[in-house]
């Protein structure tokens, strides 16, 4: 495409996954983000906790002297700490709800303008959507009350590495719809590397939740299972054994277009998710990033 594409879209990174010595919440959060921060390729960021509250002053500060359009991601925080939004046990869904409202302050002091989730667990039958459903809107509410911002609830896989309750389009789209039923800001994330991982492709399925498609992300994954970094592992763009390269990031954003998720003037936010296996740099990693994402772009 010979067009520039910031009419069309905002490019992000995932910053905890770039640096991923940050995903506990502590680490080298300012540096780090400042590399993303000062490159201009980059409009938006996902950002994650920050359990240092100075440091957190010092990186909302750089955020929004930076114009960066801000997500927070409570995903790492709920993979960590083996949350389940959908467990069959009541005291562990409270439990869940309880510990992810506990961030919304920190989204707020980082100037963000939507948090990001995750159901819990894969479990077979209808009870288990209507549990994660009946947290979502305990969550809607206690966000949109405390903080004022809108969630979104990105989609995983169900049978891989994951294993979310919420691991293909179709099923993230029936919640959806039970959601925003009551907060009609409530929207769907989803991933180019989880596309795969779900066995679906962008095409067939994107479609699918275009209703409810407010963000996405763009990485790469390993699908077979003898492959060392098998799994949602985010390996760079290109890797051999990996899913995903130039023509899939291609045929992602062509679909991004053909179901009127990418149009002029509504700029959501694409944002990169690669993490750097060992012996590379973040670097590198944000390097493949954009020239990936150039080559792709350049060839619609």
């Amino acid at each position: 495409m010979q067009q520039p594409w910031q009419p069309h879209l905002q490019l992000g990174v995932v910053h905890n996954m770039a640096f991923p010595e940050c995903l506990g919440g502590d680490g080298p959060q300012l540096e780090s983000l400042k590399e993303i921060c000062y490159d201009p390729f980059f409009e938006a960021v996902d950002v994650g906790s920050m359990n240092d509250p100075a440091v957190r002053g010092e990186c909302a500060n750089l955020l929004r002297d930076c114009q960066m359009t801000v997500t927070f991601a409570c995903q790492p925080a709920i993979l960590r700490h083996n949350l389940d939004l959908n467990a069959a046990d009541a005291a562990e869904r409270k439990k869940a709800v309880s510990t992810v409202a506990g961030l919304f302050d920190q989204a707020k002091d980082l100037g963000a303008s939507r948090i990001a989730l995750m159901s819990g667990k894969h479990a077979p039958g209808p009870a288990a959507g209507e549990r994660l459903v009946d947290s979502l809107r305990q969550l809607c509410k206690v966000a949109k009350e405390r903080v004022g911002l809108p969630l979104v609830l990105e989609i995983f896989d169900y049978d891989m590495d994951k294993k979310a309750l919420v691991g293909t389009c179709l099923t993230a789209a029936a919640i959806a719809q039970e959601v925003r039923r009551d907060f009609a800001d409530f929207g769907l994330l989803h991933d180019l590397s989880h596309i795969y991982l779900c066995h679906e492709n962008p095409a067939q399925h994107l479609p699918q939740i275009r209703e409810h498609l407010v963000a996405v992300h763009m990485g790469s994954s390993v699908s077979d299972r003898k492959h060392p970094l098998f799994g949602d592992t985010h390996p760079l763009f290109g890797m051999p054994g990996g899913d995903n390269d130039v023509p899939q990031l291609r045929s992602f954003i062509k679909t991004l277009f053909d179901i009127g998720f990418l149009r002029p003037g509504r700029r959501p936010v694409c944002g990169f998710e690669v993490k750097p296996p060992a012996g590379v740099t973040a670097q590198t990693a944000l390097a493949n990033m954009k020239r990936t994402w150039q080559k792709a772009w350049w060839t619609l």
